[in-house]
């Protein structure tokens, strides 16, 4: 049976964010590189191949260079990774560090002790909480302390080399004490901008379904009674007919024109929610039909990875506005809708079979300017062009994958 102690730091490994992990990984990564590159060149220089642990060490040290390779391609390729990895790369750390303490003939003269300092900072910047840090310090100046009091030659008594020894320890307990409280404040910082965030989806998504409860559906039942005045318009006879039906045709286009609109922060709301783009985009494709009467397709290629919120915000807010271009400009008889995922990018295109692109398309109003900015946001591209006949248009979009992944 596993005593308390063992649960509860067990709990305390679970409760990690894994946020604040992926976070602390990274800086952990990237310390660890640095350290194992140095720790390598300083071993190797005028090493002693006979010591009988020269080998194991140098074996300890290459696996762990393999396991923090492996770590960093997971973090880079946004894979899952937990509190096992950062916990098996830190005891590899100190072990190393550890092993060359051992194989040196200076043991306690030698340098390489400051190696723990940067090893137990990384372990405090992955682990934010207190008591594993204190736990973990604890456990490797004991050993260290082990090491230079039992080992030959270790701490010489006859000069007082023991202050030089605690000295040390205590600065281990600073080093892993002041990173613990530096990560602490960030994480606190992080928390409060997701918080912050996430009060702003609650209301974007609130936002929408109270334009789709109350708003949308009042367009749509002004849009019908519009209709149904044309019909009747449309049946009598009478000199004001003609002023009278071409005032109802223009504010119906204006109703229709309203309510699709409108679409755009009840479609955001879903984004927000949780949808997927596909299926945001493949009902908003069906909305566009019914509000506008322009027979819209829609197709995706590829399985859709998971996207980042703000990411699937912009780029339904690119559909949504070349979309709106079809509807006002074009005079088509039909749009297509296309969202397709390759192995390095996306690539997004609405085409129309109406009247082309005017030479001076950039600068009518800001639609163009608007979904370019937002593509060049997620670091990508927005290309318009015309068919070889000069007819139809076709608005694409690529963006690198790991960009709308909200990269890394």
């Amino acid at each position: 049976m596993p005593t308390d102690a063992a649960v509860e730091s067990r709990r305390a490994f679970s409760r990690t964010d894994p946020d604040d992990m992926r976070y602390g990984l990274r800086i952990s990564v990237w310390v660890r590189w640095f350290l194992l590159v140095a720790w390598l060149a300083q071993f190797n220089y005028r090493p002693d191949f006979a010591h009988p642990a020269y080998v194991p060490t140098m074996v300890l040290a290459v696996s762990l260079l393999a396991l923090n390779a492996y770590l960093h391609y997971r973090l880079w390729s946004n894979r899952p990774t937990t509190w096992r990895w950062a916990l098996l790369l830190s005891v590899m750390d100190v072990l190393t560090v550890t092993a060359g303490l051992v194989i040196s003939s200076s043991r306690f003269q030698n340098t390489f002790f400051v190696l723990y300092y940067p090893v137990l900072a990384t372990f405090a910047a992955v682990f934010t909480s207190f008591r594993l840090s204190f736990l973990w310090v604890t456990i490797v100046s004991a050993g260290y302390a082990a090491l230079s009091l039992l080992l030959e030659p270790g701490v010489n008594f006859g000069i007082k080399e023991e202050k030089v020894l605690f000295t040390r320890i205590v600065v281990m307990y600073a080093v892993v004490a002041a990173v613990n409280l530096i990560s602490r404040f960030e994480r606190i910082k992080r928390i409060e901008a997701v918080e912050r965030e996430r009060e702003l989806q609650r209301e974007r998504i609130e936002t929408s379904q109270t334009i789709h409860d109350t708003v949308a559906q009042s367009a749509y039942l002004m849009g019908l009674g519009l209709e149904t005045a044309m019909e009747l318009a449309n049946s009598r006879n009478g000199e004001n007919r003609d002023e009278l039906l071409a005032k109802l045709s223009a504010t119906h286009a204006i109703s229709k024109a309203t309510m699709w609109e409108i679409r755009h922060p009840i479609g955001a709301g879903l984004i927000f929610e949780g949808r997927e783009l596909g299926r945001v985009l493949k009902s908003h494709a069906s909305t566009f039909t019914a509000i506008t009467s322009i027979p819209t397709d829609f197709d995706q290629s590829g399985r859709e990875p998971e996207l980042s919120a703000v990411s699937k915000s912009l780029l339904f807010s690119i559909a949504h506005n070349a979309m709106t271009n079809a509807y006002r400009h074009s005079g088509a008889s039909r749009v297509r809708l296309s969202l397709g995922f390759e192995e390095e990018k996306l690539r997004m295109a609405v085409s129309d079979d109406g009247v082309g692109l005017p030479a001076d398309y950039e600068q009518r109003g800001h639609g163009f300017s608007r979904m370019r900015t937002d593509a060049q946001r997620l670091g990508g591209r927005l290309e318009a062009s015309a068919d070889s006949t000069g007819r139809g248009t076709t608005v694409s979009c690529i963006i690198p994958l790991d960009a709308a992944q909200g990269g890394q």
